[in-house]
């Protein structure tokens, strides 16, 4: 008797209620003329109505608004216009997001997919007042001139892909490489189990893809990693690859480090694999280096192929250009790519080093020195047979 009277006296504390709603991130407020006239109190009413609006979506609701806490924390600081550009969220009317309801036919109501319909019902996606967004929420890059962007899109904008035997739900487009993120919503039976509902990079044709698991945990693991520093910033623009982490290296040789990322490439032909790799060099300590500046003089690379072969490929400079690092121009970052040989062998990683030169390669004011680069493994994707 005394332990129900215990839990009914706990069930009617309002504070108790009001710490519920803080940790469920819930901001909806009762009528405060409903509330006078209701024998709840004022935080255990906003709870029940909230319970009810999101029936079935309550877990999705506090995991989603954590994440977007997270990331707005993070934008506004590090990239405010990446968080400028999201737009507001849809409304929620009997369990759904209107614009999204439309898309349940295809998508389903599976619990899978409620992460997904809850994020755009806190922000539908990015705007964009041109075509083309450089300011991409999930990253961008450029190599050889040609930039690539993965904007968030609107609910109006999502499009329903067949792959073949696949459906593709695309919520993520670059329309200049078409590179994209998406979720499957559809595939045959044997494929269920391990693919539906997951957020893919899908390469057509060749069935060969990089699975990024439901969409709630890589959104979840993504803002993770933009607040712990994984991803790059330059100019508002985030970095596609990471800086740390699987498929990543980092040195640091006399003052000097140097970073480099690698992705699969979904977008290139599905004859064989192609991969781009980008690379960062900072001057972190000149006072280490010896001298306020170095010109880069040439580049060497030990391809490492699945059958144990290797290949050694030299070129001066690195994408037609010379870099130099200063004191007052410290940074430099490019991208490239590196694929299997025509011949039908997989490359599997690679190593190598960077030769700088003191001063500059016209004035000389020491010896080269050699940036070495530890082994990269590529990130080979999985292929559906």
């Amino acid at each position: 008797m005394a332990v129900s009277k215990q839990w009914r006296r706990l069930s009617n504390d309002d504070a108790l209620w009001g710490r519920m709603l803080a940790h469920r991130c819930v901001t909806i407020q009762p009528d405060p003329g409903h509330t006078s006239e209701h024998p709840m109190g004022r935080n255990k009413l906003a709870f029940s109505l909230w319970y009810t609006q999101y029936a079935g979506f309550t877990d999705s609701y506090t995991r989603m608004h954590r994440a977007f806490n997270r990331l707005e924390k993070w934008a506004r600081k590090t990239c405010p216009h990446v968080w400028q550009s999201l737009a507001p969220g849809l409304m929620w009317v009997s369990g759904e997001s209107v614009p999204v309801r439309e898309l349940l036919s295809v998508v389903s109501d599976s619990p899978d997919m409620r992460d997904f319909i809850m994020a755009h019902h806190i922000h539908d996606g990015q705007r964009r007042r041109q075509r083309f967004l450089d300011y991409g929420l999930f990253g961008a890059y450029e190599c050889y001139g040609e930039v690539c962007s993965l904007s968030w899109l609107s609910s109006r904008m999502l499009q329903i892909v067949d792959m073949g035997r696949f459906r593709i739900l695309v919520f993520a487009w670059c329309h200049v490489t078409r590179n994209y993120l998406g979720i499957v919503v559809g595939c045959p039976v044997a494929h269920t189990r391990r693919l539906l509902h997951h957020v893919i990079q899908l390469q057509p044709q060749s069935y060969r893809f990089v699975d990024k698991g439901l969409f709630g945990s890589f959104f979840v693991s993504y803002i993770d990693a933009l607040s712990a520093g994984h991803h790059d910033v330059h100019d508002n623009v985030i970095s596609l690859m990471p800086n740390t982490g699987p498929h990543t290296s980092t040195s640091y040789t006399r003052g000097i480090r140097i970073t480099i990322s690698t992705m699969f490439c979904a977008d290139e032909t599905p004859r064989y694999r192609v991969y781009r790799y980008q690379v960062t060099l900072e001057l972190i300590d000149s006072a280490q280096l010896g001298y306020q500046c170095v010109q880069l003089e040439s580049r060497h690379w030990l391809l490492h192929y699945a059958n144990h072969e290797y290949v050694h490929t030299n070129g001066a400079g690195v994408v037609g250009e010379f870099p130099v690092l200063s004191v007052e121009r410290p940074f430099y970052r490019y991208c490239s790519r590196v694929e299997d040989d025509p011949a039908g062998l997989e490359v599997v990683g690679f190593e190598g080093q960077f030769t700088v030169v003191p001063g500059s390669l016209v004035d000389p004011k020491g010896p080269a020195i050699e940036l070495p680069v530890p082994y990269i493994e590529l990130p080979i994707p999985m292929e559906i047979i």
